[in-house]
């Protein structure tokens, strides 16, 4: 090998340690950055030469893949569960040491009017089996304000998941086109790679995707419906928010370029991502929720609706107790009258007059022919009575669609209404305590396989900076050389 052929190499070779250094420092120095894949300074033989010829990035699309769809799972079930948990407060336990459950508030009803039962003439009895029925309706009242509230803040939450998504595919144009043109010019693309990464990541959680690569590192994006979120362009997602909401209250669809990916039996109904469990709390397990209360309230009414007891019986029944916003009609049996939970409460003629209860004539103010005391006033009178708590335990019919059956008494369905919740809300904790698990799982698989790992960068650079010596050395000999030779002349 000549001098000057031998400097070539050395002068190469030192030209590469010192670009191999530089990949390996920017690793060491991303080595704590989330998401930051690890890089390599490929080189090649070029007329004869070692050359780097380009920066190329760690990466591995299956991991990357695996960890966007536990992401979009992550979401959905967390939404889920965190709904739910907030529902759940509505009925606490299911056992009547939970006095703030309908089904422990039934059983103290029940308890109070026995009470009284047993003591017709105290007024004092008179008055808290009333109040104990105030408690009730409040409480209904009060669940109803909860799960509408419940849904109105998954209705925001959507909207603002839809402004996030649209927010990262304009990041995403953005840095693709970066990629692209990067791609076909040769420039060093891995930092915009692990920021389209990035995105993606956070994407999923939104909305669940897939991702197809074409030709110059294009990447296209669609739903995990098959919807195009991206291609060349960011679609447009679109949703009209609710402003308040009751238990008639349909939410809007959320539009993907005009395709709703949420209706309810859409074409392309999205499964997951936080926006799908969204949707599942507003549309869905809120709106059961809210048709069981509902169910429960007419219940009561149903349990101490009045009927015509004169001799022709021919008046229709008329609410006692309790009532739809005061009015004396019965709601239909078997059928969910929505809201009505929100609209329950106490006839006032018994709130002014307790003893209407034991006596009847609530509907009426205490007149014909709804009173069922033979002698209105007479203390020691407690058929009534008797028929209410018996009215509590007798079966009625409930609407399947509700889903906490259907031939019970009102109150075994209060309760298999909080079991129904019960078991929903332990299954969404569960599940989402496992999809956590799975999605921690996928991103540390795709760390292991594509982040940068300290111990080993570190052993690459010393054994570059010999390299480098050992270059540099040689140069200096042959320097050393030409020095002695020209000397010579």
């Amino acid at each position: 090998m000549s001098l000057t052929a031998a400097l070539d190499t050395a002068t190469a070779g030192i030209s590469v340690a010192s670009s191999q250094i530089a990949v390996l420092s920017r690793n060491v120095a991303n080595q704590s950055t989330e998401g930051a894949s690890r890089k390599l300074a490929n080189v090649a033989t070029i007329n004869g030469l070692p050359s780097v010829v380009s920066i190329t990035r760690v990466s591995n699309a299956a991991a990357l893949k695996s960890l966007l769809a536990a992401n979009a799972d992550d979401a959905r079930d967390g939404a889920v569960s965190d709904a739910l948990a907030r529902l759940q407060s509505t009925v606490g336990a299911t056992s009547t040491d939970d006095t703030t459950s309908p089904t422990a508030l039934i059983s103290a009803l029940s308890d109070d009017l026995s009470t009284y039962a047993a003591s017709p003439e105290s007024t004092a009895a008179a008055s808290a089996a009333v109040q104990a029925a105030s408690d009730l309706s409040d409480a209904l009242n009060a669940a109803s304000d909860v799960v509408q509230q419940v849904r109105a803040d998954a209705d925001s939450a959507i909207s603002d998941s839809v402004s996030t998504i649209n927010d990262l595919l304009a990041q995403f144009q953005t840095v693709n086109e970066t990629i692209v043109k990067g791609t076909v010019t040769g420039a060093d693309t891995t930092d915009a790679l692990d920021q389209r990464d990035a995105i993606l990541q956070s994407l999923s959680a939104e909305i669940g995707i897939s991702t197809v690569t074409r030709s110059n590192n294009d990447m296209a994006i669609y739903t995990d419906s098959g919807v195009t979120l991206f291609d060349k362009a960011a679609r447009s997602v679109s949703f009209e928010a609710t402003n308040a909401f009751a238990a008639s209250t349909q939410g809007n669809a959320v539009y993907v370029d005009g395709v709703p990916v949420t209706a309810s039996g859409a074409s392309y109904e999205i499964k997951s991502g936080k926006l799908a469990g969204l949707v599942e709390v507003r549309d869905d397990l809120a709106v059961t929720y809210q048709d069981q209360l509902d169910e429960i309230a007419r219940g009561l009414i149903t349990a101490f609706q009045e009927t015509d007891q004169s001799a022709s019986g021919t008046g229709s029944a008329q609410a006692g107790l309790f009532t739809d916003s005061g009015s004396l009609v019965v709601p239909t049996s078997g059928t969910v009258s929505e809201g009505l939970a929100a609209r329950i409460s106490l006839a006032s003629s018994v709130i002014a007059t307790p003893t209407l209860l034991r006596d009847g004539g609530i509907s009426t103010n205490g007149a014909a022919p709804y009173v069922y005391n033979p002698s209105p006033g007479q203390s020691g009178y407690t058929d009534r009575l008797d028929g209410l708590v018996d009215s509590l335990s007798s079966k009625m019919t409930f609407d399947t669609s509700a889903g906490a059956g259907t031939s019970i008494s009102l109150s075994d369905y209060a309760a298999a209404s909080a079991s129904w919740l019960g078991v929903k809300s332990q299954s969404a904790s569960s599940t989402a305590a496992y999809s956590a698990t799975v999605k921690s799982t996928a991103a540390t698989a795709l760390s292991n396989a594509t982040g940068v790992n300290l111990d080993s960068e570190l052993s690459k650079m010393l054994a570059l900076e010999q390299s480098y010596a050992a270059s540099a050395k040689l140069v200096s000999a042959v320097d050393q050389m030409f020095s002695d030779l020209l000397n010579a002349i």
